[in-house]
C-alpha cells in the first residue's frame, strides 16, 4: 500500500512538472559552461578555455593562470548614483571583441569608454572592450578575443 502511494505521488509530481513546463531533467554544469578563445598576441598563441556563466572574462583567464592581463584588477560596479561602485580603473585588461560577438557583449560604460579612449589612443579598436567588464552569458560561447601585444605587461615588475 505504501509503495503504491508512493508510485502515485511521483507521478502526480512529474505530471506538475509537465504542466508547469519545467523541464524533467535537473540542470546541469555544462548549462552553464562558456567556451572563450584568446588570441595573446605577445605569445603567439591561441587558447580556449572554457568559464561559466556569471564570471567576468578577466575572472576567466585569472582562474585560467593566463598571464595575459598581468596586474588587472577586477572592476567594480560602474560608478553611477545608486550604486557608487569603483567601475573600471585600468586598461591592462584591454581585449578587441570579434566582430561577431561585440553585440552579444553589451554596450561598454561610460568610464569603460572614456578609459578606453584617453589610454588606448591609437590602439583602440571599434569592438576594444575592458575584460572585467566583459559578464560570461550562454550567448558568448564559443567567442573570440584578441589580447593585443601593446597591454602593458607589468608582470615582471610586481
Amino acid at each position: 500500500m505504501l509503495a503504491r502511494a508512493a508510485s502515485l505521488a511521483r507521478s502526480s509530481a512529474a505530471s506538475s512538472i509537465a504542466r508547469r513546463g519545467l523541464a524533467s531533467a535537473p540542470a546541469t554544469v555544462t548549462d552553464q559552461i562558456v567556451n572563450v578563445t584568446l588570441i595573446l598576441q605577445k605569445k603567439k598563441q591561441r587558447v580556449t578555455v572554457p568559464g561559466m556563466v556569471g564570471w567576468t572574462l578577466l575572472e576567466t583567464a585569472e582562474h585560467h593562470n593566463l598571464p595575459a592581463f598581468g596586474t588587472a584588477c577586477a572592476a567594480g560596479a560602474p560608478w553611477d548614483y545608486n550604486t557608487f561602485g569603483e567601475g573600471p580603473n585600468s586598461v591592462e585588461d584591454h581585449v578587441v571583441v570579434s566582430k561577431d560577438y561585440y553585440e552579444v557583449t553589451g554596450p561598454p560604460f561610460d568610464q569603460e569608454l572614456d578609459l578606453l579612449l584617453t589610454h588606448e589612443g591609437p590602439n583602440y579598436q571599434e569592438t576594444s572592450r575592458l575584460a572585467a567588464c566583459i559578464k560570461l552569458t550562454k550567448e558568448m560561447d564559443g567567442m573570440t578575443v584578441l589580447v593585443p601585444e601593446t597591454n602593458v605587461d607589468f608582470t615582471k615588475y610586481v
